[in-house]
């Protein structure tokens, strides 16, 4: 038969209680699980860490641990009391633990940064900051500035003295030091014997290319050399043909000027008050010819560095490159009382510079060419200053230039620049500053307005592509005055003494 025991109480009752105990069992296995899982996850943070979890670098702000939900507060509802107490004794925990981890957090730091007793210190360079160094070697100085104006020239006073060669007084001069120079040739290279020499010399005049055979580096080493003072001091390029002009225009082309003493003990060129203090460049001089005895001992005189070193001063200044001869050899005398009545002079007539040019086998085109060498360099303010204490030579400069003169003088030795609007650029710009009675010197306003002379500076100040190249054929004229081949004169191993 079929059971029918559920249609009796009893058997009823039995079923009943074995169903509750089935449903206990499925919730204590099934729900209860996933009730403590999703209770866990309503825990606050702080109840999460363990013991492990104390040395965690992490800062924790106190906002983030501490705080308790709303919806954390359900949790408590089960019980107020113990749910508040709790809730206040997580948030004390949260306080506490973060705290420690603060706490740890500084520790750590402070560890870190603190160094260690036994470390060796650093020793500290208590030497200053070294001054930062030229990349040019052997700058080329600036002349000392004496306050008075050497004697032969306008508003002169009495030259400074000091002892000099002998015992002589002696004015002032950029000579007092000089690079050595080197005894042996640069390794690898093959000279000419002196007897070589002596024979391509002996019956040889000036040619262009004299040294390609007996010193083909020659050219290079003293082009390479004005670059160099070019670049550290643009005023350089003024001052070389200055001291071209200065030596050749006494006794000729022998490099006289750069002797700082001679045999006989006399008073030499560069002391004279035409030169003194005005007169600069040696020191470059005398690197380069040490750079050429390296090479070839013995063959490139001082007067063609000279020369050349001249030509290569016009050319960083803009001029095109033109040809120089070389084959001079260098004087063995200088005498200060040689030098009077030789050199131009700022407040010189027209009269007396054709003449001077004249003597010298230059006539006038060659003068006007040449004073365009002013179209670089500057005056010296006792040079030209006077003008402006004589009202018929004071009509003779523009009012504007006057100021600035007035201006800047405030020392004789002061100078101000020929062309203010392109000083280091050889241009005709210098020609159209003296048809405007702009320029410094009484002198080359005078010839910018002599019928002989004034032809000549308009042309050149409308044509520059022409006046370059009278300038190259002019420089070689000036070049060529009374100079020393053959077996004349000497090659000098220092430029600032005879051998």
């Amino acid at each position: 038969m079929p059971n029918i025991c559920y249609q009796q109480p009893s058997c009823f009752r039995k079923m009943a209680a074995k169903a509750r105990i089935f449903v206990g069992l499925f919730l204590i296995f099934t729900i209860l699980p996933s009730l403590s899982s999703a209770f866990t996850d309503h825990l606050p943070e702080v109840l999460l860490v363990n013991d492990s979890d104390k040395n965690i670098d992490v800062p924790i702000h106190v906002n983030n641990v501490a705080h308790v939900s709303n919806d954390d507060d359900t949790i408590f509802e089960l019980d107020g009391k113990k749910g508040k107490k709790l809730k206040k004794a997580l948030k004390k925990r949260a306080q506490k633990q973060h705290d420690l981890r603060e706490k740890n957090l500084d520790h750590d730091i402070n560890e870190e940064s603190e160094p260690e007793e036994d470390a060796t210190p650093v020793p500290v360079d208590q030497t200053p900051n070294p001054e930062p160094v030229n990349p040019t070697p052997n700058p080329v100085p600036v002349n000392p500035t004496p306050t008075n104006v050497p004697a032969g020239f306008p508003g002169a006073t009495l030259p400074p003295v000091t002892i000099g060669y002998g015992g002589a007084p002696q004015t002032p001069n950029p000579s007092a030091t000089q690079t050595p120079v080197p005894v042996q040739p640069a390794p690898g290279q093959k000279h000419p014997t002196p007897e070589e020499i002596k024979e391509l010399r002996k019956h040889a005049g000036l040619e262009v290319g004299f040294y390609d055979e007996i010193c083909p580096k020659a050219e290079k080493i003293i082009k390479d050399g004005m670059i160099r003072a070019f670049g550290n001091d643009s005023s350089i390029a003024a001052a070389i043909p200055r001291l071209l002009l200065h030596d050749c225009f006494v006794n000729g082309c022998d490099a006289s000027l750069l002797l700082d003493q001679t045999p006989s003990g006399a008073r030499v060129e560069k002391l004279a008050n035409s030169n003194g203090p005005t007169v600069r460049g040696f020191d470059l001089i005398d690197q380069i010819k040490a750079e050429l005895e390296a090479e070839c001992p013995g063959v490139v005189s001082c007067t063609d560095l000279l020369v050349y070193l001249s030509r290569e001063a016009f050319v960083v200044s803009g001029v095109p490159q033109y040809d120089v001869p070389g084959g001079r050899r260098d004087g063995m005398e200088s005498l200060e009382a040689n030098v009077h009545g030789n050199l131009p002079l700022p407040d010189n007539t027209v009269d007396t510079l054709i003449d001077l040019f004249k003597r010298k086998g230059l006539n006038e085109e060659d003068l006007a060419v040449l004073i365009g060498a002013h179209s670089i360099g500057v005056a010296h303010c006792f040079s030209f200053l006077y003008r402006l204490d004589n009202p018929q030579k004071a009509a003779m400069v523009d009012p504007r230039l006057a100021g600035v003169m007035r201006f800047t003088c405030t020392n004789q030795m002061n100078t101000l620049a020929f062309d203010t609007t392109t000083q280091y650029k050889m241009d005709s710009i210098y020609y159209k500053q003296l048809a405007q009675k702009r320029g410094l010197l009484e002198s080359d306003v005078l010839l910018s307005e002599d019928p002989r002379t004034k032809d000549y500076i308009q042309k050149f100040g409308d044509d520059q592509s022409g006046w370059f190249n009278k300038l190259g054929k002019a420089m070689n004229k000036l070049a060529s005055i009374q100079v020393l081949t053959g077996d004349q004169g000497q090659i000098r191993k220092q430029c600032r003494a005879v051998n």
